[in-house]
């Protein structure tokens, strides 16, 4: 069932819930696949009232309260109805003739799981609460708690700890048995057990560690969303597939309305016209879906899957406001690397300009698209003719959506690392030992009965193990990053970052220069002055993207003034530039010349991390153009792009210099240089009034 077959997605979704209760889009398998829905039935049965679920993406679907009851208007049924994210989330709930606290469930479901809570975790968590008979009780006891509640899942990093805390165990522990036992014994002229028991009780102890770990460590995924199969994996490009050999455009059900029934006619008459086939899909674009929401991608696949009748340029446009628009050729007889650079501007949704036009013209977020389809229609019909081609840039694989989310096995990683510091541990243990006895017997405090050792248990809980761990951080590479972080993932690495600057700002601000000891205060006290509003000494739960992004930055800024301090570098001057692309890096270290989406001038030289430079570096013999696309590509992957402040979850990324906030680039200016942490510091206390 393609757009023009129905005239919104509530039609379309009331038609699919007459089939099931439950509907799950196949565009999310990697979260919600379609082999899920028995599971979602079950619960729905649960409920104990006619229940109607829909499952979606992000993007597409006019999201909000209308749509239930645009749904219940056109299936015609009474009942709960719920509509969830590809994510979890609060789910969007609506009662017609049934008599159920569905929104004080769904309010005590928001407080009471946490953020790696998966979708069918939130409705069966949401069915509880329902059945519970305490459901407004739990909502407002949530609301009061104000207490986010412990992750579900173990991530990769608390992996990483879990692994280094089972060497420091497993090696420590034997190895402290051993060498204070012996050294007792031999304090107390052998009136203490010897090698013969003290080395079984060892083994027997590393053997219990060595076995249990893994047994209290025992989670071997990182969420707990249903694995998807193959079928569920290429079910939607099957479907796309099969609608697009019966036509060269295609608007996803979930995106009609986008496209008005004249555009979507005009758009046909026009591709039907080219020289070259032309397969044009409007579609919503999830990194939950097959392609990770990767355009390109998803027109390979569909490539792969029409076979050679299929050669032609692909159009794929996000079903999202100003969504991304990639065009990629696949055997068409135009050049591809024309195609490329002729439709650049089109690629990232329309400009700040173009868009205030429109809006005075009185155009929606549709004519925007069609006016962008068009144009891109417009320029393959004026590309000259060449030998039938490839894309100028092909696509990165995918994670597999099997493993991506498996943790690496606990002894790995971080666990030979762990070994060898419990090692250290053992015999820093062993030392305070011997010390504490020898100032015993040289200052007569009595038998070896009153000292015991409970002071050396002490200093092993001491024992800096994280320390260690820390010191190998001090690279000098980029933190690790994604180009367009969600708000919950800002929040978690704000916090953490700012907790680890802390400390060692307090551990070792005695130690640095003055300058540097400066540069890290000013950026420590402007992230906590932003982070931290409400004065309760934690990230703020209402904190935008914008601001937790800006908070990070100087975080990450005052990380680097700390390590140059420790290390007794920098010039001292109080400007620490941040990598242009993306901030979140840290400081700037290189230059590299680029140019940032909606500029009209050329590349020019901008500062960068050294990530970032060594992704922009091509060889000294590569053509212009392929410098160029490498840049662009580049560019494409690793500019920070945020929502706007306010902005729902389906609102489109923007970069980060044109989104309001402290990191929003001077009017005009463009992405400049990349901002300082002193331009940063400046406008937060500007804004908060601090002097």
């Amino acid at each position: 069932m393609a757009a023009d077959d129905v005239d919104s997605p509530a039609a379309y979704l009331a038609a699919q819930l007459r089939k099931s209760p439950v509907y799950l889009s196949d565009q999310l398998p990697r979260t919600n696949p379609l082999s899920a829905r028995p599971a979602f039935v079950k619960e729905a049965k649960r409920t104990g009232v006619p229940t109607y679920v829909l499952v979606l993406p992000g993007s597409g679907v006019r999201h909000g309260k209308g749509l239930l009851a645009a749904v219940h208007e056109r299936l015609g049924k009474d009942g709960l109805y719920l509509q969830f994210g590809g994510d979890g989330g609060r789910p969007e709930v609506a009662t017609f003739g049934v008599d159920v606290p569905a929104r004080n469930a769904a309010t005590a479901t928001m407080y009471e799981l946490p953020y790696d809570a998966g979708t069918l975790e939130t409705f069966r968590h949401f069915v509880d609460v329902l059945r519970s008979g305490h459901a407004t009780e739990r909502a407002e006891r949530g609301g009061e708690a104000g207490e986010e509640p412990d992750k579900l899942y173990t991530s990769r990093t608390d992996r990483a700890d879990q692994s280094f805390l089972t060497g420091i165990l497993l090696t420590g522990v034997p190895l402290l048995i051993v060498a204070v036992g012996w050294y007792t014994r031999r304090w107390r002229g052998g009136k203490w057990p010897g090698l013969r028991l003290l080395v079984p009780v060892a083994a027997a102890t590393a053997l219990v560690i060595g076995v249990g770990a893994p047994l209290v460590f025992d989670d071997t995924r990182s969420d707990g969303d249903p694995v998807p199969t193959a079928a569920d994996m290429r079910a939607r490009t099957d479907r796309l597939a099969r609608a697009m050999r019966s036509g060269p455009v295609h608007v996803d059900p979930l995106a009609a309305g986008l496209l008005s029934r004249g555009e979507l006619g005009r758009l046909r008459k026009r591709a039907e016209r080219l020289d070259v086939p032309v397969h044009l899909a409007v579609v919503p674009l999830d990194t939950a879906d097959e392609s990770a929401g990767d355009g390109e991608l998803l027109a390979k696949k569909l490539h792969s899957r029409l076979g050679s009748r299929g050669d032609g340029v692909y159009v794929i446009a996000d079903a999202a406001d100003d969504g991304e628009l990639e065009i990629v050729n696949y055997g068409a007889e135009v050049d591809s690397a024309a195609l490329y650079d002729a439709t650049e501007d089109l690629r990232f949704g329309t400009d700040e300009e173009s868009r205030g036009a429109n809006d005075e013209a009185g155009d929606d977020d549709g004519g925007r698209l069609f006016s962008r389809l068009d144009e891109a229609l417009r320029i393959i019909d004026r590309l000259p003719s060449a030998p039938p081609g490839d894309p100028y840039l092909d696509p990165l694989a995918p994670d597999d959506p099997v493993t991506e989310d498996e943790l690496p096995a606990l002894y790995s990683g971080d666990f030979g690392p762990g070994t060898l510091m419990g090692a250290v541990a053992a015999l820093a243990v062993l030392g305070v030992t011997a010390a504490g006895l020898g100032i015993a017997r040289r200052t007569g405090l009595g038998s070896a009965r009153r000292i015991g050792l409970g002071g050396a248990s002490a200093t092993a809980r001491r024992a800096p193990g994280r320390a260690g761990r820390g010191a190998a951080s001090d690279g000098g590479t980029a933190p690790q990053t994604p180009a367009r972080p969600s708000t919950g993932w800002l929040r978690r690495t704000a916090r953490r970052e700012l907790e680890e600057l802390n400390d060692e700002f307090e551990r070792l601000s005695d130690t640095l220069p003055d300058a540097a000891r400066t540069r890290v205060w000013d950026c420590l006290d402007a992230a906590t002055l932003l982070l931290d509003q409400e004065g309760d000494n934690r990230v703020d739960a209402d904190a935008d993207a914008p601001t937790l992004a800006a908070g990070l930055a100087l975080i990450r800024g005052g990380r680097g003034a700390l390590d140059d301090g420790r290390h007794r570098r920098g010039s001292g001057t109080g400007r620490i530039r941040l990598c242009t692309l993306n901030p979140l890096h840290g400081p700037a270290t290189a230059t590299g010349k680029l140019k940032l989406p909606g500029e009209t001038s050329g590349a020019r030289s901008r500062s960068v991390c050294a990530g970032c430079r060594a992704a922009l570096h091509v060889r000294g013999t590569a053509s212009p153009s392929t410098r160029a696309a490498r840049t662009a590509d580049v560019v494409g992957s690793r500019l920070l792009c945020l929502r706007a402040p306010g902005a729902a979850r389906s609102a489109p990324y923007e970069p980060y210099h044109r989104v309001p906030g402290p990191l929003e680039a001077p009017r005009g200016v463009g992405g400049g240089q990349g901002p300082t942490t002193e331009e940063i510091v400046r406008r937060v206390r500007e804004q908060l009034g601090v002097h």
